[in-house]
């Protein structure tokens, strides 16, 4: 009976260590199970491109042509694109202030973080949304 009872508290005192390190590693998922690590470290591809037309779409995009990776043979260029610019931070790289979209103009140089992967409509031209654009940048201005 002793053995019984012995074998009981060890196979207790057992799992309870395995499920307090169990619960340790799930603090490091979401809800959804996904490593939170990820969220915090998204992968970032910067493009540069020359703006055709500012203000389109109801004034909340840039129309950009020849929009170019820096490194091509991490990801696909685009011939025209335009970047809904909602929510989206503007800066002018010169003096790194923050500009609104009616200070770009058509023939400006801009330089554009997206998120890898971003979410690109197949409408032509594409269009893709401010979540996948992690800053535009005036470089020079026409």
């Amino acid at each position: 009976m002793k053995k019984l009872i012995l074998s009981l508290l060890m196979v207790s005192f057992l799992s309870g260590c395995n499920a307090k390190n169990s619960q340790a590693d799930n603090n490091d998922l979401t809800s959804d199970g996904v490593s939170m690590e990820n969220e915090s470290s998204e992968t970032t591809i910067l493009y540069s491109g020359t703006v055709i037309d500012s203000g389109v779409t109801n004034e909340k995009g840039l129309f950009v042509s020849n929009l170019k990776p820096e490194d091509e043979t991490k990801a696909a260029s685009f011939d025209e694109v335009i970047l809904l610019t909602e929510d989206v931070n503007l800066i002018d790289q010169e003096t790194g202030d923050a500009i609104v979209l009616s200070d770009i103009k058509e023939g400006d140089t801009v330089s554009v973080t997206l998120i890898e992967h971003a979410p690109t409509t197949m409408s032509i031209p594409p269009q893709i949304p401010g979540m996948g654009i992690v800053k535009i940048e005036r470089v020079s201005e026409k």
